[in-house]
């Protein structure tokens, strides 16, 4: 499951994008990535195993 829509409709109701990420555990850094549409470390390197 991901959490990432989560903290985007928080953001987008004037909330804290920080405080979102610090609660459910994920870094601020792979939110922006995976919002942007760049694939994180761990889908680069799945995808150089498959």
């Amino acid at each position: 499951m991901t959490v990432h829509p989560f903290i985007e409709a928080e953001q987008q109701a004037g909330h804290s994008v920080k405080r979102a990420c610090e609660l459910l555990r994920v870094s601020r850094a792979a939110f922006y990535a995976r919002r942007n549409g760049e694939p994180g470390p761990r889908a680069v390197r799945d995808a150089e195993l498959t």
